[in-house]
């Protein structure tokens, strides 16, 4: 928030519609609203006092505010130049970030969203409102510049981030905004609850939660199950669907490659492997599974798998208890919920899948 809609916003809550510093009662509504935004009383009403005249009932000739148009070119409005070290003290934020919208929408100070948004512990939808529209298009495909750091690029940007992170932290939402990018962190971060960030045409599509190539210990598990299944396919003379394997797989391929396990870990593999060693290997694979994995028939086997898959994957980002978003363009969102417990329903089969080493979820069906 700037200086100038601080004022604005402590005129608007006023008695008279004008606040006054003399005014007990007047100073007492510009500390209830510093104290929800989280700002210094004790700096910013002393700065108040110092570089900016409020008037009285007696001082004020016409209209409070003049237009662009009454102003003379010299003219600099009350405070202007204050303005980005009181954006400075809101808590939070991203000076790359802030950067970059200045830069993206040619201004000198970060202009505050119309009104105020959504953001609790449960799935819900938001809309951006008609007045906050235009600036949230005009960011929608603003990215930073990539830079490196050691020899290795910092993580991208996806539509509609910087759209997201100017809507809430600069708005009366009371939301610290804090970007991501390092590591496995989510995108955002909304008062410390981590927040991932999408843009797919529907919310109710399977949407990515990203590659797993470096995901070694789950990568082997599939390479396993998928592996046997495809030795076992061979062996009973079906060669087909090759496309099945550990990086594009369906819930329903995770229940049928398991039936194959199952049925290898019915042969005695010990007898094999005195005959041939190959056999050997498979046993340590089998075995190998076991240890990870608990489960007695086929569909236990894929639910295990796929929970413990999600689960690593998701604990990363967004984090248990936190939000995965998916944004449009048009300004509809829907914040996800992420709870492992959702994970637990047996219809989670259904809703998720891998394409081209990227795990893919319906977060609609899974979260709500």
């Amino acid at each position: 928030m700037t200086l100038d809609e601080l004022l604005l916003e402590w005129s608007y809550r006023s008695e008279k519609g004008y606040p006054s510093l003399d005014n007990p009662s007047d100073v007492f509504i510009l500390e209830n609203i510093l104290n929800e935004l989280n700002l210094p009383v004790h700096d910013i009403i002393p700065k108040i006092k110092e570089q900016v005249t409020i008037q009285t009932d007696d001082e004020i000739e016409g209209d409070e505010f003049n237009s662009e148009e009454e102003q003379t070119p010299n003219e600099e409005p009350p405070g202007e130049k204050d303005n980005d070290d009181l954006i400075s003290q809101i808590p939070g934020g991203s000076a790359e970030y802030d950067e970059l919208i200045k830069k993206t929408l040619g201004v000198e100070n970060i202009p505050t969203s119309n009104n105020s948004y959504k953001f609790s512990k449960t799935t819900f939808v938001e809309q951006v409102k008609s007045e906050d529209l235009k600036i949230w298009k005009d960011l929608w495909e603003a990215k930073p510049d990539k830079k490196t750091e050691k020899g290795v690029e910092t993580a991208g940007v996806g539509k509609g981030e910087i759209s997201l992170y100017w809507l809430y932290h600069y708005s009366k939402s009371n939301i610290k905004v804090d970007e991501g990018r390092s590591g496995d962190d989510p995108d955002l971060f909304f008062n410390g609850d981590g927040v991932e960030v999408k843009a797919y045409k529907s919310h109710n599509s399977k949407l990515s939660i990203g590659r797993y190539g470096t995901d070694k210990e789950n990568l082997r598990l599939l390479s396993v199950i998928f592996g046997i299944s495809t030795l076992a396919r061979v062996f009973g003379g079906d060669g087909e669907d090759k496309t099945v394997n550990p990086t594009n797989f369906s819930g329903k391929d995770l229940v049928d490659a398991f039936e194959h396990v199952i049925a290898f870990s019915d042969v005695d593999l010990d007898q094999l492997a005195g005959l041939y060693p190959v056999f050997n290997d498979i046993k340590k694979n089998v075995d190998y599974l076991d240890s990870m994995l608990e489960y007695t028939t086929a569909n236990e086997g894929a639910l295990a798998m796929a929970r413990k898959f999600l689960k690593d994957k998701l604990e990363r980002k967004p984090g248990d208890g936190n939000h995965l978003v998916n944004l449009k363009k048009d300004g509809n969102m829907k914040f996800f919920h992420v709870t492992f417990a959702a994970l637990d329903d047996e219809k989670i089969l259904d809703n998720m899948g891998s394409s081209q080493s990227a795990m893919k979820l319906n977060f609609t069906k899974t979260f709500g």
